[in-house]
């Protein structure tokens, strides 16, 4: 059901579009009231803000899935920590099995106990995860426990309940992503112009549309690009060169808010992707998946994304079952990174001056 409601997003349904207009308005407009319920109810101080005892950096969307905001996480935070700063990662940890609020610890873990891009960040960044859908209590853990000086947010635009010192929007610039309406009419998960809120915007996947630069403003821009660092092979946890793939035969499979950015790459790396497997995002894959994937016999090697891969680890593989691993390239990074650290030093030098007149 969902890949269909995309189709229609993207125009490629406008039969069945037509056929469900009416019910998916009628939720459409549901749901805006209750979104104008939660701004009444946070306005009116009914839901109240907390604040963190460290900055708070939120990188969030405003549309439903597929804007690589994660990776682009990974990468703030891994910058940070080359500045000298201490941060940790906080996220809800989409569809884990463990309750409360905890750090990933990748030794002992499974992607399935805290999901799956909470493990893929533990894995790469090296940084302290934190995972808790009460984000206030997941950072004063990592204040706790590693210490940290800088929370941030993973997918934190939509969250009123925790006072953020920066917004960082990451907006979708694919072509063929039609409409602005709110879900499930259309992809955004709040109305357009809340863009305006936010204090950075990273666009991936092509130019914004005139609709959404409007709403952009003079707000500062970035362009974001994805680019492949390694591939791995799974069995035998063996890296090499992506160049591996130009001209073989692949099978390509992955669970993703946007599985076809993932095709693409790899045609674009020079593979010949023979087979495409797209499962919805946050699959939770099975030893069947994994079978039905290693019985097409006219390829030569199976490709996946990192994120698919930590739910692999523990499954029985095949030898030719590979992972592809990428990295965000962020134009003007320095400038972006300058005004991030801006705004952490005046957090601290507000908090400096409060404990003085305290003090007094």
């Amino acid at each position: 059901m969902r890949d269909t409601i995309v189709k229609m997003w993207r125009g490629e349904a406008e039969t069945l579009r037509f056929i469900l207009y009416i019910p998916l308005l009628l939720l459409s407009v549901l749901y805006r009231f209750c979104l104008a319920l939660r701004e009444y109810a946070y306005g009116k101080g009914i839901l109240k803000t907390e604040k963190a005892g460290i900055p708070v950096i939120s990188v969030g969307n405003i549309t439903l899935g597929g804007t690589g905001k994660t990776p682009i996480v990974d990468s703030i935070a891994r910058r940070l920590k080359d500045r000298g700063f201490n941060p940790g990662i906080i996220t809800r940890g989409y569809m884990r099995k463990r309750q409360g609020t905890f750090y990933v610890d990748v030794r002992n873990d499974t992607a399935e106990d805290v999901g799956d891009e909470a493990m893929m960040l533990a894995r790469r960044s090296q940084i302290p995860i934190m995972v808790g859908a009460n984000r206030i209590l997941a950072i004063d853990k990592g204040i706790e426990m590693f210490n940290i000086d800088t929370a941030i947010l993973d997918d934190g635009f939509q969250l009123k309940n925790i006072m953020k010192d920066m917004d960082i929007l990451v907006l979708n610039g694919e072509k063929g992503l039609t409409g602005h309406d709110l879900f499930p009419l259309g992809p955004y998960r709040e109305r357009a112009g809340r863009i305006e809120e936010a204090d950075i915007i990273l666009v991936n996947k092509g130019e914004l549309d005139d609709h959404t630069r409007h709403y952009a403003g003079r707000i500062p821009a970035f362009h974001v690009t994805y680019k492949p660092v390694y591939l791995c092979n799974m069995k035998d946890n063996l890296m090499t060169h992506y160049n591996f793939l130009m001209g073989k035969r692949i099978l390509a499979f992955s669970g993703l808010g946007d599985n076809r950015s993932f095709f693409n790459l790899l045609s674009n790396l020079g593979a010949k992707v023979v087979h495409t497997i797209s499962y919805p995002d946050h699959h939770v894959y099975t030893e069947r998946d994994i079978e039905q994937c290693a019985s097409f016999q006219d390829v030569q090697c199976m490709v996946t994304t990192e994120k698919d891969a930590v739910k692999l680890v523990r499954m029985e593989l095949p030898e030719n079952l590979f992972y592809l691993s990428i990295d965000v390239f962020i134009e003007g990074e320095e400038d972006l990174l300058g005004l991030i650290t801006d705004r952490i030093d005046s957090y601290r030098n507000e908090l400096t001056k409060t404990d003085s007149r305290t003090a007094v």
